[in-house]
């Protein structure tokens, strides 16, 4: 691919990507990604990305390739029958990275707006993270499925909102390491429940 080529893609990505955690999903018009842009052809965004499922699976794919990497760093240092806690802490750990920086905000924003895509983590955008669907996969048969489901859209809803107010400059009630720790406690005692 060409360098104008790929620097327009990459511009449209990262047009796209904020565009869509400021505004929504579903609010921004291709056009207004277009204009915002500075692309004069309005089909520049389908001939980089198809329809709007493959731009949003490009956005989810090139953070979320980073964030794989990391996890599997992460479970190198793990023993294999390690506590339900230190998985979902790798889980939140992770994950809370992303609010280091804008784009990682953007990115943990718009998930946030696809929690429904979060009920199958074993297709879709997802599909290549093999480190994420391991660990899923044993909390999975340490908890009730619907449990597992609440914890990641938790998870991703409690990231959002700390997202969020780091946007607007809002103060934060914890520090990045007391937010990961209570979220960790949280999301584990939501899998374990009272049992």
């Amino acid at each position: 691919m060409p360098r104008d080529s790929r620097d327009t893609k990459t511009r449209l990505l990262d047009v796209a990507e904020m565009m869509f955690a400021e505004q929504g999903v579903w609010n921004v018009t291709n056009r207004q990604i277009t204009e915002t842009a500075e692309q004069k052809n309005e089909s520049a965004l389908n001939y980089h990305f198809g329809d709007r499922s493959e731009l949003l699976l490009a956005i989810l794919t090139r953070r979320g390739n980073e964030l794989e990497i990391i996890r599997g760093e992460e479970l190198q240092d793990l023993e294999e029958n390690a506590p339900t806690k230190n998985l979902v802490g790798i889980l939140v750990t992770v994950y809370a990275s992303c609010l280091e920086d804008e784009q990682g905000r953007h990115y943990v924003r718009i998930v946030d707006q696809l929690r429904g895509w979060l009920t199958d983590w074993g297709t879709g955008a997802a599909s290549g993270d093999n480190h994420l669907q391991y660990i899923l996969g044993v909390l999975e048969k340490r908890s009730d499925p619907q449990r597992l489901i609440a914890m990641m859209m938790l998870m991703a809803g409690m990231t959002a909102s700390r997202a969020q107010f780091i946007a607007d400059g809002r103060e934060l009630p914890l520090d990045h390491d007391e937010f990961v720790d209570t979220l960790t406690d949280m999301l584990t005692g939501l899998l374990k429940g009272s049992s």
